[in-house]
């Protein structure tokens, strides 16, 4: 590990310390990994990535329910085949990506500068509250995030090769994973972007030409097209029924989501002020680095990009959608901070950004979860299922109201698919029954979810409603009675 990312200095305390950072790091993204159940965004991702499907069947799946490329939900159906079709191997897959991401970010760093900012970074990734989170879900982002931070590793090794050949490994390896995160997520052209008006500054300011990184731009935009040409086809038919994402209001020009990516308000006033101080103060040692100038174009473009799409087309913005932006900020900070020449104010700031970032754990579930019992937040299927264990009946329906537009109900058939998985999985003496009550007589208990919007219909038949329970998550379960 400590070969990989180069220690140059052999103090047995920066040892220690940065040992014990990365080993929070792997025990906050796996430990209680499963902790929870699948929420409603999970449980579409864990219905798509059904190993029993072909492949044409998973991407039309992909086309009808999701707002996202294949790539992500091809990978995770491909682990659901290796290790078995259970919510958690999707978990595991995003925290294992989780983790990488730390080396990852770290030895991206040392493509920058050539000093012990790279250990910064690693431990400001390795607590990072948002990533953390992320690393224990079952969705794309994570994903993303790992594969960006592999293709900027590659674009600056082909930026600094030397020689006239332009097949190298370094060309190849940028243009792949460049090309895989943006099958991953849309959101990842803003990157290709950056990389494009940086090697255009390069050209008109510092009169670099370097025909490998062109050639390189040039094939992954061309992918890019003919990629939006068939993603387009498809997404608008989704993206025109989500209506729940709003453009930000001028709050949001306070914080920029650093209280998001940083777990509060207080500390993403900190990391977002000391950014911008440091960012004017060594403004001439910034430019002096070619670089950094990337970075913050990359910091720029993250946010203009999806909020000018916003203002004049629909809103698309949002915190978990830009995680990448963390790869600027991150690195930004780090890097300036061992620019400064003054010691005890640089050993000052490296002490109060781990301070801050290891103490916001006290107040998370990261850390309380060791000696507490953690709290859910999701939808609490294990709770509902250990309720109707013990009651009077161990009949379970899933009800929906009949559509009247004929198009499939997506949300009950995934649910459905999720609920059958764990009552099969766990071993359940749950028996799942069909979603039409007319020829159903007796006692029955429906499962339903209030959140995100409720989804929770009662039968216009003569029905009697024995008990309703509202569990953790939204989950509503009611004691059906039908004579």
């Amino acid at each position: 590990m400590f070969k990989i990312l180069k220690f140059q200095e052999n103090n047995i305390f920066i040892y220690v310390s940065v040992l014990l950072i990365i080993l929070l790091g792997l025990i906050f993204r796996f430990y209680n990994v499963g902790y929870e159940n699948l929420w409603l965004d999970e449980i579409f991702s864990f219905w798509v990535t059904d190993p029993n499907l072909s492949f044409t069947e998973t991407f039309s799946r992909v086309k009808s329910t999701e707002s996202i490329p294949f790539l992500y939900y091809y990978l995770i159906k491909i682990c659901n085949s290796i290790f078995g079709y259970d919510p958690i191997v999707g978990r595991i897959f995003s925290a294992v990506l989780g983790f990488s991401s730390i080396f990852t970010i770290s030895i991206l760093c040392k493509k920058f500068v050539d000093n012990k900012s790279y250990l910064l970074s690693l431990c400001l990734t390795s607590l990072n509250i948002f990533l953390i989170a992320y690393s224990q879900e079952m969705r794309v982002y994570t994903l993303t995030f790992f594969l960006i931070s592999l293709a900027l590793i590659f674009f600056f090794n082909l930026y600094d090769e030397i020689g006239s050949k332009v097949l190298t490994k370094n060309f190849f390896f940028f243009s792949l994973f460049m090309s895989m995160s943006i099958f991953s997520h849309p959101f990842s052209i803003i990157i290709l972007a950056s990389l494009v008006c940086f090697t255009f500054i390069n050209y008109f300011f510092f009169k670099e030409k370097n025909q490998k990184i062109n050639i390189s731009l040039t094939i992954v935009s061309i992918l890019t097209l003919f990629f939006l040409f068939h993603y387009l086809q498809y997404v608008s038919l989704i993206t025109d029924t989500i209506d729940w994402i709003k453009q930000p209001d001028l709050k949001f020009y306070s914080n920029f989501y650093f209280s998001k990516f940083f777990g509060s308000r207080l500390l993403g006033i900190i990391h977002l002020v000391i950014l911008i101080i440091l960012s004017f103060y060594l403004w001439r040692k910034i430019i002096s680095n070619k670089k950094m100038i990337f970075l913050f174009i990359m910091l720029f473009l993250s946010y203009l990009t999806p909020l000018v799409y916003g203002y004049f087309l629909k809103p698309i913005i949002f915190p978990r959608y830009i995680m990448f932006v963390l790869i600027p900020i991150i690195l930004i900070i780090s890097i300036l901070i061992f620019y400064l020449e003054n010691k005890n104010l640089k050993k000052f700031l490296i002490f109060l950004f781990i301070f801050i970032n290891l103490g916001n754990h006290l107040t998370e579930s990261t850390l309380k979860q060791f000696f507490y019992e953690r709290g859910k937040f999701k939808p609490d299927f294990d709770a509902a299922f250990e309720i109707i264990k013990k009651s009077e009946t161990n009949n379970i329906i899933l009800y929906r109201e009949a559509k009247i537009d004929k198009k499939p109900d997506h949300n009950g058939i995934v649910l459905s698919n999720y609920v059958h998985t764990i009552i099969k999985n766990k071993k359940y003496e749950i028996n799942l029954v069909n979603r039409d009550l007319e020829n159903y007589r007796g006692k029955v208990w429906n499962l339903c979810l209030t959140l995100p919007v409720n989804q929770c219909f009662k039968p216009s038949t003569n029905i009697k409603v024995l008990r309703e329970i509202i569990l953790q998550g939204g989950i509503k379960l009611s004691l059906w009675e039908n004579k």
